[in-house]
Parts: structure tokens; C-alpha cells; sequence
């Protein structure tokens, strides 16, 4: 059978959806035929509904599968009800994090015909199967639909073993596009699941599901790594296919977890592909000086934690974070001892969260002078505890959260005016306030900026935005000619990066820019 997947990634940096060319890989390895439509702006114009539906018409799909996110799932609806008016016959089936979060009120919308909860390789497999012999579906495991009138929520299948998944299918998307757009950086995963329970992610409520559905008798079930020697080999592939691969970043969600397979897995990328950089995901509370020596070692160019909030009140009560000051400082210094490069990922507007907190976290950055970091505006993923948080104490803006395609540019919380207009300010110009708070001898100039900003009302802040996003680049591209450091806001319109890395990168992507494909700015 064919199946034609529909990602949408409108509003979102551009990237390859692991759990699609998971599926994919299943599918074909079956003899099914799969193909797919990437909905990404940050890559090329968005399809029109119509467009959708000349590509269903010409390729004739016994299938139509949807992957979503929050953000993107109401897009998905609209796409799906023009395609079920043209070709009322083809099934559609919706998955991915959005539906596994909240299964029940997402298949109370009887927009597709199956939603699929958890990870869906084998289930989504038997649809398939079962829908190309004719055969019945109701009972296809992690399915929910309807069948005359009542709703049938089937249980979920165990976590799939990552040891006996086919080959992931990157030919699912056009990687050479999404390499391009992507600087050379290809995403690789090394595992599934993570054992924190943070309140703004989902791994806690994926693994209740598991848990009341019968798919896993422990937490520990959900943490699963793929065999070294197939990663190896995985990224051998890849580059053959595209040499214009830079840089490879490991998306687990906790590369670090799990140190003897770290050590062993350094020892393999060191062997195979010590020519190639690459970038992990840790946790301050494992990660260790033997650790950072290990991927220093082997090639890792950036370490990057979640750091989320410098306030202790913040992380113990708002995001069920325990770890402390101490620990995130020591584990940044682990990294820097090594000359690894450090990143971390920085989240404001949290429910209950003052400005005095916000300043907490900011005076961290300042403190650890990390490599880079990224901002975040809490977004309340629906199903997470953070949203439940939010909700119950009256924050949600739900009018606005509808029209909301990422977390960076805004939040759909409202808190007082004041505080709101700071979000604001601090969401385009957050590493301005981190410079002037830092021991830098930029610091007095950045100061100076944010009391400017600090005393504009929403109104004059908006005029004047323009013009202040034109200073901070001239600004930054004259200290950075004079070796002066500080965090310039680079390669995203929220990310800080330490000017001295910024040199240094310009000078290692030099030997890229010879290509067509690869003549691109890193700015």
C-alpha cells in the first residue's frame, strides 16, 4: 500500500522528524510504498489545500498519515477536512506528540479516522497491513476512532525495541534542502525517553500512558539506545549520500544518561568519524569531568544542558528540576576544563515566576559565561503537568495560544501588564541584559541599552525595534573585529552565542563556502 505522510513544521526551525522516518522504514521494510508532504516555511512556501490534494490525486495513497504538535495540529485538521470532502474513500490517520498527550480529547474531534497514540511503528504496520487485505481495524493496537456512534480507545503496544528496528528511512525527506537550510547539521538519534519529570515536557504523562494501558510495567522500560555499530553505520551512510554534512547533533533527549555507554559509544565515533564534529544533549546532575575528557576526545564540538531557571524556588516548584546552582556551575566547568564548547537552554514566563526570578537566571548565564545560549517562553503543551499548572491558576490566554506557532516569539500567559511588556523586551533582546549583567568589559554598553529599553512602554518599544535590531548587529560586528566578547545574537533571533565562538566558527566553515550549496552565511 501507499502511504502519503503530512508534516506540517510551519512557524518552527526546519528539521527531519525522527519518528516519521522511524515509520517509514517500518512501512517499506514491509513492501509498503511511502512518500511525503513537508510543510515547512523555513524551507519553501507552504502547500495550499489544493496543491495537497493534486499530489493525493496524482500518487493515489491508500493512506494519508498526519504527524503533529500542538502548534500544528489545527492546520492539520483544516487539511485533513478539505481531503476528506475530495476523497472521501482514503483513510487518514493523525499521530505524534500532540495525540499521545491528549488522546481522548483530540479523537473527540472525529476529524480523522484513526489517532494514534505512543510510538506507532508496529501499529500504524498493522493498520496498513489491515487496510490493504480489507480486513477490520478496530482492534489495531494505540488506534482510537469510532465505529457506529462509540468511541474504541485500543491499548497501546510495549515500547518497540530499538535493537530490532528496520533502517530509519532520511530518504523521507529531501535532506539535501533540509541539510542546506540547516548549515550542514544533521540531527541523529542515539536513544528514546528520558527518567526526569519535567513539568513543561511530556515523557512523564508518555510513560503514565504506557503504565494505565498496559504497554510497560516500569519507567525503566522507556529508556532504550540504539546498538553503537548501527549509529556508526548510520551516519556512514548519511555522508556518503550528502558529504555536505558539518556537523552531526545527537537529539536525544539525554545523551548522557547512561555513562559506560558513553564512554563506549566516544570510543567508537573517535574510530569512525573523528573528522566529523558533533553536538550532545546532558543533564548537570551526570555529567563529569571523565565524561567531558571522553567526548573532547572524540570529537564533540558543544555540550548542551538544560539550565531552564538560575532560581533554586523556580526549579524545585515550577519545573520539578532539582538540581542546584552548584551543580550547574560545576557541570559547565567539567566542559570548559575540556575546551568543550557549553550551550544552554534558558525558559522565561513560567507560571508564578518575578521578574527578581527572571533576573536569577539571567545572573547565571552571566555567571557560568556558557558558550551559547537559547531563549524560551514557556509554552503550556496541553497534557503536560506545566499546562494543568497554568490553567488552574488562570494564567492561559487561549484565544492567543490558538494562533501561536512556536515558543519563542511571545507567550499566551498574561500576567500583569508590566510584567507581559518585559517578556517582550527580554524575548528579542534577552542577551542584552545576561552582557550587561556579565564581568565583560562590554558590559557598561549593554547596560546602557537595556535602561533605554527598560524605559520604553510597549508602543515606543515596537517603533523602536527596528532600529534597535540594526545597533545590536553593528554594534556586535564592531566588537567582534576589536576581540571584545560577548554574547551576539546569532544563527537564531534567540540564541546568544559568545563572539569569540562566532570567530572561530566563520573560520572553520571557510573550507564549505566553495560549493553552490554550500555558499551560505552562518548570520
Amino acid at each position: 500500500m501507499r502511504v502519503l505522510f503530512i508534516y506540517p513544521n510551519i512557524d518552527c526551525p526546519p528539521g527531519a522528524n525522527h519518528g516519521l522516518v522511524s515509520l517509514s522504514g517500518v512501512l517499506k521494510a514491509n513492501g509498503h510504498e511511502t512518500r511525503m508532504i513537508y510543510a515547512c516555511d523555513a524551507i519553501e512556501p507552504v502547500p495550499t489545500h489544493d496543491q495537497i490534494a493534486a499530489v493525493v490525486r496524482d500518487w493515489k495513497p491508500g493512506l494519508l498519515g498526519f504527524s503533529v504538535m500542538t502548534q500544528q495540529y489545527p492546520w492539520a485538521c483544516e487539511v485533513a477536512k478539505h481531503l476528506k470532502k475530495e476523497f472521501p474513500d482514503i483513510p487518514q490517520v493523525v499521530g505524534g506528540v500532540h495525540i499521545t498527550m491528549v488522546p481522548e480529547e483530540t479523537s473527540d474531534d472525529r476529524v480523522f479516522d484513526y489517532y494514534c497514540a505512543g510510538e506507532g511503528e508496529y501499529a500504524l504496520l498493522e493498520l496498513v497491513n489491515r487496510l490493504e487485505k480489507g480486513e477490520d481495524t478496530s482492534k489495531v493496537p494505540n488506534m482510537r476512532m469510532w465505529r457506529d456512534g462509540r468511541k474504541i480507545m485500543n491499548p497501546v503496544l510495549p515500547f518497540p525495541s530499538l535493537d530490532t528496528l528496520p533502517p530509519l528511512d532520511y530518504g523521507l525527506f529531501e535532506m539535501d534542502k533540509l541539510l542546506d537550510a540547516k548549515k550542514g547539521w544533521l540531527s541523529v538519534l542515539t536513544s528514546r525517553g528520558c527518567p526526569y519529570k519535567c513539568t513543561y515536557c511530556f515523557n512523564k504523562e508518555i510513560v503514565d500512558l504506557y503504565r494505565a494501558e498496559g504497554g510497560a510495567k516500569s519507567p525503566k522500560e522507556f529508556l532504550r539506545k540504539f546498538p553503537i555499530p548501527r549509529i556508526m553505520q548510520e551516519i556512514r551512510d548519511l555522508r556518503t549520500r550528502h558529504p555536505q554534512i558539518s556537523t552531526v547533533i545527537f537529539d536525544d533527549d539525554l545523551f548522557t544518561l547512561d555513562k559506560p555507554y558513553v564512554l563506549r559509544f566516544c570510543e567508537a565515533y573517535k574510530r569512525e568519524h573523528h573528522d566529523l564534529p558533533f553536538v550532545v544533549n546532558a543533564h548537570v546532575q551526570v555529567f563529569d569531568d571523565e565524561m567531558a575528557a571522553a567526548l573532547a576526545d572524540a570529537g564533540c564540538m558543544i555540550v548542551k544542558y538544560g539550565l531552564e531557571s538560575g532560581s533554586n524556588r523556580v526549579r524545585r516548584e515550577v519545573l520539578w528540576r532539582w538540581m542546584t546552582n552548584r551543580q550547574i556551575q560545576d557541570s559547565f566547568e567539567a566542559a570548559h576544563r575540556q575546551d568543550l564548547h557549553t550551550s544552554a537552554f534558558v525558559m522565561i514566563g513560567l507560571p508564578t515566576e518575578t521578574r527578581a526570578e527572571i533576573m536569577e537566571t539571567l545572573q547565571l548565564c552571566a555567571d557560568v559565561k556558557m558558550g551559547r545560549f537559547r531563549w524560551a517562553v514557556f509554552y503550556p503543551f496541553v497534557g503536560t503537568a506545566g499546562y494543568t499548572m497554568a490553567k488552574n491558576l488562570g494564567l492561559i490566554d487561549f484565544e492567543k495560544m490558538k494562533t501561536m506557532g512556536n515558543y519563542f516569539d511571545g507567550s499566551c500567559l498574561h500576567f500583569t501588564d508590566e510584567h507581559d511588556l518585559l517578556l517582550v523586551k527580554l524575548s528579542k533582546f534577552c542577551h542584552w541584559y545576561v552582557n550587561a549583567l556579565s564581568s565583560w568589559p562590554t558590559a557598561p554598553a549593554y547596560r546602557k541599552l537595556v535602561e533605554e529599553i527598560e524605559a520604553m512602554d510597549r508602543e515606543t518599544f515596537e517603533r523602536e525595534y527596528p532600529r534597535l535590531r540594526k545597533l545590536d548587529r553593528a554594534m556586535s560586528d564592531e566588537y567582534i573585529e576589536k576581540d571584545l566578547t560577548h554574547y551576539t545574537q546569532r544563527y537564531s533571533h534567540v540564541m546568544g552565542v559568545r563572539s569569540d565562538f562566532v570567530k572561530w566558527e566563520r573560520e572553520r566553515m571557510k573550507k564549505y563556502a566553495g560549493t553552490a550549496r554550500n555558499a551560505y552565511t552562518l548570520d
